[in-house]
């Protein structure tokens, strides 16, 4: 008997999980048909908060910043954002006046308030295990980190929105075992960063922030719907929608900005 009542108790959860699911995406379907055109407005900093960290411990500092120009990283960054952007749908300009811009569910103001570019040296371990043994190998390597906050406006202040992404060395490491004589070989190569890599990176973060921000703004509308149906969230995961296969899709929850609440 009381199997059969987990049993029930189980199957009417997954009714309910698949009842919100369907719920989510049927919102977010509606969401893009009621907006098949959005305007933005939308300003990149003048200046990025630029740095070289010193590792003290391995007494080092990368030097694949050196010549970098963040102008150039901005505007790169501010293109390729305002290209994907058109992948969604929304058109992005840069109004006469910023006092005077219209703000509403179609009208959307987007500012990057802050970036902060960080060159540093990362130590990688890289484990490695065999039948009786297990090793471990050091490897310092180049990381860039880039940081950024945006602020966001559809007719209301959103929270403080955050992103964090690292761009490192390319690494990769292989072992040979020899039967005859037990040894175990450990190879390995490291694709070096260079500053062209950096500037390819800033279009990766532009087309990566304008997707962000587009589903941000879904996931919003999406959520205060269901509170005002009085429905719960049952999926821990954010919608994502992909303009170029038309589908939507559940990501986890690091594959987003996260925002920021102020105390």
């Amino acid at each position: 008997m009381m199997r059969n009542r987990a049993i029930i108790l189980i199957g009417s959860l997954l009714t309910l999980l698949l009842f919100g699911c369907n719920t989510e995406m049927k919102l977010a379907k509606q969401y893009m048909a009621e907006r098949p055109h959005i305007d933005a407005a939308v300003y990149f900093p003048e200046k990025a908060d630029v740095k070289v960290e010193y590792n003290t411990e391995l007494d080092k500092k990368t030097e694949v910043l050196n010549g970098f120009n963040q102008d150039l990283f901005l505007d790169v960054m501010y293109n390729a954002y305002a290209q994907a952007m058109g992948d969604y749908g929304v058109n992005v300009y840069v109004p006469e006046d910023i006092d005077s811009i219209l703000v509403d569910s179609t009208h959307w103001l987007v500012m990057l308030s802050r970036t902060e570019i960080s060159g540093r040296i990362t130590e990688y371990e890289d484990y490695l295990f065999s039948d009786t043994d297990e090793f471990s190998y050091k490897h310092p390597l180049n990381t860039v980190n880039v940081a950024s906050w945006f602020e966001v406006n559809d007719g209301e202040w959103k929270p403080v929105l955050y992103c964090e992404h690292n761009l490192m060395d390319g690494f990769d490491s292989k072992t040979d075992y020899s039967f005859w004589t037990q040894n175990l070989d450990y190879t390995y190569t490291i694709d070096t960063l260079k500053l062209a890599d950096v500037y390819n990176y800033a279009v990766y973060l532009g087309k990566l922030y304008a997707g962000y921000t587009y589903d941000y703004m879904m996931n919003s509308y999406v959520g205060k719907e269901m509170e005002r149906q009085n429905l719960d969230y049952w999926n821990q995961y954010l919608l994502r929608y992909d303009p170029y296969k038309k589908q939507l899709r559940y990501t986890v929850e690091d594959d987003c900005f996260i925002e920021i609440q102020e105390d």
